[in-house]
């Protein structure tokens, strides 16, 4: 779904330079760890309405029976996209430059159960912008590995 940004009169005003979110977009994937009764769980958001910069987050959490579960390594890397046309994006923190409209940012942690990713977004280009956030995640515990995805799409 495509959104109109609004720039200008009270509602413009009102939001603009705001990266809170109103309203969030979100996704959630999960798939288990073998032979140890966890699972890989990842999620991606971001707001949904904004008039000039949009905050995002995405994670990679291990849990086993709704606690945290420790594994050896956990990584998490975060893919923000500007939809629309000559849509451009600029990304803090920096990451990696894919193309003109896609950033990516990676982390990994050792010897925990998490791994999170969160900043701003701040799309240009065009009046019509939506973002896509995705996050793909992955865990290492006693030779056994597994990966999980997940997309925010307006």
């Amino acid at each position: 779904m495509k959104r109109i940004l609004l720039t200008t009169g009270l509602v413009g005003i009102m939001m603009a330079g705001s990266a809170t979110p109103t309203v969030a977009v979100s996704d959630v994937g999960s798939t288990p760890l073998p032979g140890t009764g966890a699972k890989v769980v990842v999620s991606a958001w971001h707001c949904n309405v904004y008039a000039d910069k949009c905050s995002f987050k995405t994670s990679t959490k291990t849990t086993k029976g709704g606690a945290r579960y420790k594994v050896n390594k956990i990584s998490n890397t975060a893919t923000v996209k500007a939809n629309g046309w000559q849509a451009t994006l600029a990304l803090s923190p920096s990451g990696t430059h894919v193309s003109e409209n896609t950033r990516q940012v990676s982390w990994t942690n050792k010897n925990t159960w998490i791994a999170d990713i969160s900043g701003i977004a701040d799309p240009g280009g065009s009046l019509n912008t939506s973002i896509t956030t995705c996050s793909d995640g992955g865990a290492f515990k006693a030779g056994v590995k597994a990966f999980a995805s997940a997309c925010a799409n307006d």
